[in-house]
């Protein structure tokens, strides 16, 4: 052990008696706590920081009688991991002296590393040796910490399944000991294979399944490396780690005899190991990136926290350098199909990532002219074709992704804000998310055979994604200062907002599709409008239907919208919610209470000059109850960058709209102010 950090571990001894005793949390977890409120390493997690109550007790003689002796065993464990390392060439925390042949590289940083990443095997090592002087010190001390309640995710697990992160350390710094990263057994990695080709692969389109099941099946070279190479020994892992993420607590252990929890930690370490080895921040190899790309989307099945949002940078950087956004002459008909599906797949990996923390996206329009992958199935080619014959209509291996690639090209647009005025309009925006509508419709909806699983799965979000669509143009997430939606309220607005949450609800009703269920998004803004709309509109069958699905999607998505139910999306929501059941329950007077009866008509209160907008007017009980893409939206057109000012009646929806967003903006600076992650 260095010196340094002997005499750090000596100094927070010394210092122990006075100060206050550590958090729960990292009580919990045996984890270093600064001791302060909320302390790094909760604020680090997103995790509620819990002080602990220090109760004075009586400490039984037996109990003082047997601390001697655990000091001496703490003091040979210490020791041991000093000799240990010293064996493994380690000196200082550093690499150093002669490794054996036999010894690869696994979880050792430099202490110029670690002193900014922190994760290394002998620095967890020493960080619990010091936790169980940490808790031999607090029992001398009388101290008595209540139970603390776990943190707990969507699964019902713990939140944080990775303390500490490898994914950015340089390849020297990372060192395995021998028989640390083993190879499963084939049982188990063959059904781990299938799962990922079952579940994850249809939707996250990187790979050319063929070519793939042979370098997993038979360890067959894979783009133009041999299966033992580290990019593809990191794909492997991350294939794992991704088969985990889809599966429920029942299922992995009846299929494996293991927790899911256990699985994925593993798995995870393994994949953060393999991808430092292969220098993932300089690399330009596919399979690494590829196996990034799996990983990301995999990671916020079970990480609610901002961590695939900021990595999703890492994908679109190394992209970038590898120049997948520009078409280049020279390569093979497969080299070229697959570098498509790779950077319209980070495509969609910044749209979700924007969509779920209500950011803006990084990759925008224009700044690319990678076409989109063609419309085939995997078996129409391999390594050897001279050319890839697209499909002109029909569902292919590729339909979901294509639909994804083409739903990430208005979301580009939409989720990238003004910062000066432009020219683009909201009946722009309101006109595109109505065309994106009508070719789901005749590209994909139209061909869904509704007895293949799969294809209700991709009915249901594609009408999901056409509603959605219209509502960002109609209530959006990001600032156009150039075009403002009307402040006129429409019961329009809650219907498109009640399809899409229905449709979205189809994939938890059926059975067969449920296995794609935690691949979608939590549909946070979708909810918002609805819950905008509901504080205006009482009374009516479409409330009554609409609070039907309100209620569903806001009972289901706490734990799993991004940063949890304490976030800064989430709480917001809570506020809407109340207001809204207030509403309801005829709690609300006023103006809430004057709106009710009009609230179900357009407004007809226009300034002078303003003439309605070319979509006509429709009361609602001409609307069907599934009327996506067939439906006109009733709002007036202006052409004053603010939008018309509110009417006396009739606009309480994007009132509440407007303080939803002013509540969001405000969520979102005390998180920035605040540090938290």
């Amino acid at each position: 052990m260095s010196t340094s950090s002997s005499a750090w571990i000596q100094s927070g001894l010394q210092d122990h008696e006075h100060i206050r005793p550590a958090c729960q949390v990292c009580k919990r977890k045996k984890i270093k706590c600064d001791r302060t409120f909320p302390c790094r390493q909760c604020k680090r997690s997103s995790l509620q920081c819990v002080p602990s109550a220090r109760k004075t007790r009586t400490t039984p003689a037996s109990k003082r009688g047997r601390d001697p002796e655990l000091s001496n065993r703490l003091t040979k464990l210490e020791r041991f991991v000093e000799t240990l390392s010293k064996e493994a060439g380690l000196r200082d925390g550093s690499p150093g002296g002669d490794l054996d042949t036999e010894v690869e590289p696994t979880s050792v940083l430099s202490s110029t590393v670690s002193k900014y990443i922190g994760s290394p095997f002998w620095s967890s090592l020493t960080m619990e040796v010091q936790a169980l002087r940490d808790a031999l010190e607090e029992d001398q001390l009388e101290d008595e910490i209540e139970p603390a309640q776990p943190i707990a995710s969507s699964s019902g697990e713990t939140a944080d399944l990775d303390e500490y992160s490898l994914i950015i350390c340089p390849p020297c710094a990372v060192y395995v000991m021998p028989g640390a990263l083993n190879e499963l057994t084939y049982q188990m990695a063959a059904a781990l294979y299938e799962t990922f080709v079952e579940r994850v692969a249809p939707v996250f389109m990187v790979f050319h399944l063929p070519t793939l099941r042979a370098f997993l099946e038979t360890d067959a070279p894979y783009l133009g490396l041999e299966a033992s190479a580290t990019p593809n020994k990191a794909l492997k892992a991350t294939l794992w780690f991704a088969a985990v993420s889809t599966m429920s607590e029942i299922e992995s252990q009846i299929r494996f005899g293991h927790s899911r929890q256990a699985l994925l930690q593993q798995y995870l370490r393994y994949v953060q190991v393999l991808l430092v080895q292969a220098d993932l921040m300089i690399t330009t190899n596919m399979a690494t990136l590829q196996a990034l790309v799996i990983y990301l989307v995999s990671l916020r099945m079970t990480d609610m926290s901002r961590r695939t949002w900021t990595m999703a940078g890492l994908a679109v950087r190394i992209a970038r350098a590898m120049g997948l956004h520009h078409e280049s002459p020279g390569r093979t008909p497969f080299e070229t199909e697959m570098r498509r599906r790779l950077w319209h797949q980070i495509c969609f990996l910044d749209s979700l990532a924007a969509i779920d923390r209500g950011t803006e996206v990084m990759i925008s329009t224009g700044t690319f002219d990678t076409p989109l992958p063609n419309n085939v199935n995997d078996v129409e080619f391999d390594e050897s074709s001279s050319v890839i014959e697209s499909h002109v209509t029909g569902l292919t291996d590729m339909a979901f992704a294509l639909l994804a690639y083409e739903a990430t090209n208005v979301i580009q647009r939409f989720n990238t804000p003004e910062i000066s005025s432009s020219c683009n309009t909201w009946q722009q925006r309101l006109d595109l998310a109505h065309k994106f509508g009508r070719q789901v419709k005749e590209k994909y909806l139209r061909h869904c055979d509704m007895s293949i699983p799969f294809h209700r799965f991709i009915s249901a979000v594609g009408k999901s994604m056409s509603a959605s669509m219209i509502l960002r143009a109609v209530r959006p997430m990001q600032p156009h200062i150039s075009s403002v939606p009307p402040r006129v309220d429409s019961p329009y607005v809650l219907q498109i907002a009640v399809d899409s949450l229905r449709e979205s609800e189809r994939m938890y009703e059926d059975l067969e599709p449920e296995r794609w269920q935690l691949l979608v998004w939590v549909q946070w803004h979708t909810l918002a409008v609805a819950l905008a709309g509901l504080c205006s509109i009482r009374g009516t069958e479409l409330a009554e239907i609409a609070w039907v699905y309100v209620d569903r999607a806001y009972s289901r998505n706490p734990d799993r919208v991004a940063d949890t139910r304490n976030g800064m999306l989430w709480r917001p929501i809570e506020k809407l919610y109340k207001k809204a059941s207030e509403f309801r329950d005829g709690d609300c007077r006023g103006s809430h209470a004057e709106s009710q009866v009009s609230a179900d008509l357009p407004s007809t209160t226009l300034p002078m000059g303003f003439p309605p907008a070319q979509y006509p007017q429709m009361p609602v009980e001409a609307v069907p109850m599934d009327p996506i893409l067939t439906y006109p939206i009733d709002l007036y057109v202006t052409d004053e960058a603010g939008g018309m000012t509110p009417t006396l009646q009739g606009d309480m929806s994007w009132l509440e709209w407007e303080r939803y967003i002013d509540d969001l903006s405000v969520m979102k600076t005390i998180h920035v102010s605040n540090g938290d992650t």
